[in-house]
């Protein structure tokens, strides 16, 4: 009876039981690589806010003491009352600043090694030829996935860590966001990631139906 068993190998199995919805290891690994750019570029932003409101209550404190000196006696003194103020509420900023920027750093690093876990599964992918089919969505050929593994590839952690702070920094001080490089998304953005994998999968999805619509018009 043994020889006449047909045997399973454990990772399709694991594969047909896969819930409903659930992504594919390849998906995963790219999904992955978006949440946590996403959780880098929310880090950023803390930080960048945090270092704004420095220099505008620095900024403010130097405003008050520079006009204490144009005004009369009454309004000097509301200012200078105002001025410190001010300067308590920086001392204060300024002690727990750095335990929340090492908490951020924290954070940050925890996403970075997310992200280089997550690219070296997609440069295992890249790298081999011959890979199970339960990998990624049959719907999909090796070739259309191994170009979104490739993009997903194509930045470091530490340019994605450089890209969010340059955008946080321009969102603070209200200046346009710098555009990335060969890209039409940022990947560091809510909606980024999201986008431009809905986009490659409707233009393959696209193609795939006009090849089909082609052949029956030739039949």
């Amino acid at each position: 009876m043994m020889q006449d068993t047909n045997w399973t190998r454990a990772g399709r199995l694991y594969a047909m039981a896969r819930p409903v919805g659930a992504l594919f290891p390849i998906e995963s690994a790219m999904d992955e690589i978006g949440r946590a750019a996403r959780d880098i570029a929310f880090l950023e932003a803390g930080e960048a806010i945090a270092q704004s409101r420095i220099e505008a209550l620095r900024g403010m404190i130097a405003a008050c003491e520079a006009e204490i000196m144009l005004q009369d006696d009454e309004i000097a003194a509301e200012l200078q009352s105002a001025s410190e103020g001010l300067r308590e509420e920086l001392a204060s900023f300024l002690e727990t600043a750095p335990l929340e920027s090492a908490f951020r750093d924290d954070q940050r690093d925890e996403a970075v090694a997310r992200i280089t876990a997550a690219q070296d599964r997609l440069a295992c992918f890249v790298a081999v030829e011959g890979h199970r089919p339960e990998l990624f969505d049959p719907a999909q050929s090796r070739e259309e996935v191994l170009a979104l593994a490739q993009t997903a590839l194509a930045r470091s952690p530490g340019e994605i860590v450089a890209a969010a702070r340059a955008e946080a920094i321009a969102r603070v001080n209200g200046a346009p966001i710098p555009m990335p490089e060969g890209a039409n998304y940022h990947f560091t953005q809510p909606e980024g990631w999201t986008a431009w994998l809905a986009t490659r999968l409707a233009e393959t999805t696209g193609r795939g139906l006009g090849t089909m619509q082609a052949r029956g018009r030739a039949h």
